[in-house]
């Protein structure tokens, strides 16, 4: 299935990115091709969406929170498998950047994992996405998540949990399931299983003219998975990263049809060749804009 076509006078969205932390943590959890204790520095990114009609602000994923103090049970767990960790203050950087926090219309978090979740609270007037899957969790588990990787502090009067199985959700391209979320086809949600429970991906179309960037959170940590370099990893003592490893494989698979298509950028939360090729002068980081195909 291909893409949607534009429209007569078609919306789109800009997509800058946004330095949202890094990770110290062993390989092997990601990528089969690690050796036995070998470590990887992990950047993280998060990415502001601005519709091109409204100028609405639409943030997908707010990194690891600075105040790691405050990450309560993930704390714990990723000190005890070696990880170490850095925050980022995101609302300073969308203001050093000309946005002020109480501008951000709505926050999409891709899943609920302590390194995408940061701070929601510091965005007042902002309505937050999660996927369904991730309710049972925060009611069951939260707020402490003890011996998790979950870490989140949303306030729920102003969440939206989305549900993949509601007939709002159609096919789009290679996935089964995606959300025309402004109902412009300029911005999709899309279910991506295998994870964690509603993680979700973004589709973005950034031209008038039949670009896209897939933003693809973490239906793959490292881009070896999506090059056929390295299979998903699996940890002798900590697993693998993936609460379900074949959905998450039967992901990526759909994720390598999709850069098969004309003109589609894919972005990973954790993209080192991005972060090599363009953290250092700033080029695709907000206030400036990640290039359209």
């Amino acid at each position: 299935m291909s893409l949607p076509p534009a429209a007569a006078d078609q919306a789109y969205c800009e997509v800058s990115a946004v330095d949202s932390g890094r990770i110290h943590m062993l390989l092997g959890q990601l990528v089969d091709t690690a050796t036995v204790d070998e470590m990887t520095h992990l950047p993280c990114l998060a990415f502001i969406i601005r519709h091109s009609r409204t100028r609405e602000t639409f943030l997908f994923d707010l990194g690891i929170r600075p105040d790691l103090e405050n990450l309560t049970g993930a704390g714990t767990v990723t000190a005890q498998m070696g990880m170490k960790l850095e925050g980022r203050d995101i609302p300073a950087a969308l203001e050093k950047g000309g946005l002020s926090r109480t501008e951000v219309k709505h926050v999409a978090i891709s899943h609920i994992h302590f390194d995408h979740t940061g701070a929601p609270r510091a965005f007042p007037n902002a309505t937050f996405l999660l996927g369904a899957g991730g309710k049972p969790i925060i009611e069951t588990k939260g707020p402490e998540f003890k011996g998790t990787l979950y870490a989140i502090d949303v306030p729920l009067e102003r969440t939206t949990f989305v549900d993949p199985s509601t007939t709002e959700w159609a096919p789009i391209g290679p996935f089964p399931r995606a959300l025309d979320f402004y109902g412009d086809g300029s911005l999709y949600i899309v279910d991506a299983p295998g994870h964690v429970p509603g993680h979700m991906n973004l589709l973005v179309r950034t031209s008038v003219d039949g670009a896209w960037v897939f933003l693809a959170g973490d239906s793959a940590h490292d881009w070896r998975l999506l090059t056929g370099e390295a299979g998903i990893g699996h940890h002798s003592q900590w697993g693998c990263i993936h609460e379900d490893p074949l959905q998450a494989q039967e992901n990526i698979e759909r994720i390598k049809a999709l850069g098969g298509y004309p003109r589609v950028r894919i972005l990973l939360a954790h993209d080192k060749p991005f972060v090599n090729a363009n953290a250092a002068e700033g080029r695709g980081y907000w206030p400036d804009k990640i290039a359209s195909l």
